[in-house]
């Protein structure tokens, strides 16, 4: 067998599989643009109260907004732990609507899911450009593709939180806190993927600690909508 075969035939599934893991088109989000003292706080999995309601008393402690990323179906159980988080100055986002791995699977479900949680957003009367994440950050090829063609950014980041492994929130401090720089977007988690033991108390805590310690090295919290320009 000539032995270019097997050489080019590898070198064809590497580039299909960048191509697909790592589309080189539409925006991808993973920090600020900006070289001040400021990041984004940003919560996934929402709404789960009752912790979702203890976070927003840490955050309303510290006077400080964030952006929600909340799921449609969580949304549809809770709209008034929804209506709470508008009434607190805070962001909210899209987090699809029953959080599958959006990046396995075919585009119209992308964009099934994507529509549907946009459409219950709109009962709430949300003003501007409604920001969108992609379960796991899964920003595959199906999801990159959808995106694109509705000219529509993903909202990634640079700061792991890996919350949704532990909830002691030494460890969530110290891992956010260590990779933390300007413009860092942060994430965390009001709630868990399949909710089920989706306890936050952790995460909760840490917030409030994180909050404090960024604030005596200087930096400011915004939504992302804050900064759209920067985006």
């Amino acid at each position: 067998m000539n032995p270019i075969i097997p050489v080019v035939g590898t070198l064809a599934v590497v580039i299909l599989m960048w191509l697909f893991f790592r589309p080189p088109f539409g925006k991808n989000i993973v920090r600020l643009n900006t070289d001040q003292r400021i990041v984004a706080l940003t919560y996934d999995d929402g709404p789960n109260p009752p912790y979702t309601d203890r976070l927003l008393d840490v955050l309303a402690k510290h006077n400080v907004k964030a952006t929600f990323f909340m799921i449609g179906n969580r949304i549809e159980r809770h709209p008034e732990t929804v209506n709470q988080v508008i009434a607190e100055g805070h962001q909210i986002g899209n987090h699809s609507y029953s959080h599958p791995l959006l990046g396995f699977l075919p585009p119209f479900y992308v964009r099934r899911e994507i529509e549907r949680t946009d459409n219950l957003l709109q009962q709430f009367n949300i003003t501007g450009e409604v920001v969108f994440r992609a379960p796991v950050l899964t920003r595959f090829l199906p999801v990159a593709w959808v995106l694109a063609k509705g000219n529509r950014a993903h909202i990634s980041c640079n700061v792991w939180s890996w919350d949704w492994t532990t909830q002691n929130p030494d460890k969530i401090t110290e891992t956010v806190l260590k990779k933390t720089n300007l413009g860092s977007i942060i994430v965390l988690h009001d709630g868990k993927a399949e909710n089920r033991n989706a306890n936050r108390s952790g995460t909760i805590e840490a917030t409030d600690r994180i909050i404090t310690a960024l604030k005596r090295d200087g930096y400011r919290f915004v939504r992302l909508s804050d900064v759209s320009d920067r985006l």
